[in-house]
């Protein structure tokens, strides 16, 4: 099997194709994506990339500067101390979404996929969140050097908890 690691073309075909992706990894609605999606392609240092298998996009990954101001830097920051607040948000990439559709997990896609949106970037450190009890995300990130910062951060009011992770990207 031949997979194609690229940038995303922002036509609404990928697009499209990329919302129903993740609706039918994580059964959320599709339009939302959608809506959340466009408006972080406009946010600075943008950077977003799918993996596919010629026919199908097959994984997806995103994230963007984390900003000062933005809903979910802001959040982190809180559940973060001043010393941690410095380390980690003062030049990071925020990955927002890793996501490989289910058939075809277990083919090193996501390490792939993950391996190639931190080589992008320039920022100093990159900063993501996943369930608690994802182990095999959280196994994935800590084989490729991610460590966790925080364990039981609770986001928003679905109840969760999340683990905060991180990577220094620069030496």
């Amino acid at each position: 099997m031949l997979i194609e690691i690229r940038n995303i073309l922002f036509n609404e075909p990928e697009i499209n194709h990329i919302a129903r992706l993740y609706s039918k990894i994580w059964g959320t609605s599709a339009e939302e994506f959608l809506i959340r999606f466009k408006r972080h392609a406009t946010y600075p240092g943008f950077r977003g990339i799918v993996a596919s298998d010629g026919e199908e996009i097959i994984s997806l990954a995103y994230g963007y500067t984390s900003m000062e101001g933005q809903y979910y830097h802001d959040l982190l920051k809180k559940s973060l101390s001043t010393t941690e607040q410095k380390r980690w948000l003062a030049d990071c990439f925020e990955l927002v979404e890793l996501a490989v559709d289910p058939a075809f997990r277990g083919n090193k896609i996501g390490e792939a996929i993950l391996s190639e949106i931190t080589g992008q970037v320039m920022n100093e450190t990159a900063i993501l969140t996943t369930q608690m009890d994802n182990l095999p995300a959280r196994t994935l990130y800590e084989k490729l050097g991610w460590i966790s910062i925080r364990d039981n951060f609770v986001p928003n009011e679905n109840g969760k908890s999340y683990v905060i992770m991180g990577k220094e990207l620069k030496d």
